[in-house]
């Protein structure tokens, strides 16, 4: 992994590139990817990439948020590649649940509420906990939550002894 590390006010930036910034709070021990500009698939699939060096590298990260304000809604396609490979890939480095606080603006949280359906995705990621909010900081309250195990989310159990 390209050594890119630095301060910001939210703690150890990462990865930054002109499309987004990956940064650790190790108080927190929350990862976030922030994005900044629409990005290109290879600049999205690298982004993500990048994430999952650092925790397999450098630390197992369990608190994740995703800042999409900015940027809108991701393309179908990102979509369908966090989906069918990039949770396999957390989940095999990780083997353990994890939480993700994914922040969209006011109207794009409303078009999602307004045109959502329920339906069961082709592939099933158990292991992941996602909340979602219009407010970064909200976003990371509700992670420090879990993190002091104060939230009453129910976690997916494992049915595996």
């Amino acid at each position: 992994m390209q050594n890119t590390e630095y301060i910001s006010r939210d703690g150890m930036v990462v990865h930054s590139t002109k499309y987004s910034d990956i940064i650790f709070n190790s108080e927190l021990e929350i990862l976030q990817v922030i994005w900044k500009a629409k990005p290109t698939d290879s600049a999205f699939i690298d982004t993500y990439l990048r994430g999952l060096d650092f925790v397999q590298e450098e630390r197992p990260v369990m608190l994740y948020c995703t800042d999409l304000t900015m940027v809108g809604p991701l393309e179908r396609e990102q979509e369908a590649w966090l989906n069918n490979v990039y949770y396999s890939k957390l989940q095999s480095t990780l083997n353990a649940d994890v939480c993700v606080a994914v922040v969209f603006t006011e109207e794009h949280f409303k078009a999602i509420i307004t045109n959502y359906t329920a339906t069961k995705s082709a592939t099933s990621h158990d292991f992941i906990v996602f909340n979602y909010f219009t407010d970064r900081e909200e976003a990371i309250h509700w992670l420090e939550t879990v993190k002091k195990g104060q939230d009453t989310i129910l976690l997916p159990t494992s049915s595996k002894l």
